[in-house]
């Protein structure tokens, strides 16, 4: 499959497999990539979530458990990331 993109939805693994302090069933958008970091998303939360404008982070592929994108056309695809 193909890399995250921003707008996807993201859930991360367990920890300790990342320090971000959260829940594996959290789902997370990505918000944007980071210049000259490959693979390196920033996550926020969705804007439902309490914590949407006061957290953020920044994320390796092998962080991220699955990504879920959502097409305009409301097609859903989930699919797990290759590291």
């Amino acid at each position: 499959m193909v890399d995250p993109q921003p707008y996807d939805q993201v859930r991360l693994h367990p920890a300790p497999a990342h320090t971000h302090g959260i829940d594996p069933t959290t789902t997370l958008l990505v918000a944007d990539t980071v210049n000259d970091q490959p693979n390196t998303y920033v996550l926020w939360h969705l804007d439902t979530h309490p914590d949407h404008h006061d957290w953020a982070a920044a994320v390796t592929t092998g962080d991220i458990r699955t990504i879920t994108r959502i097409t305009p056309t409301g097609d859903v695809r989930t699919w797990t990331p290759s590291t």
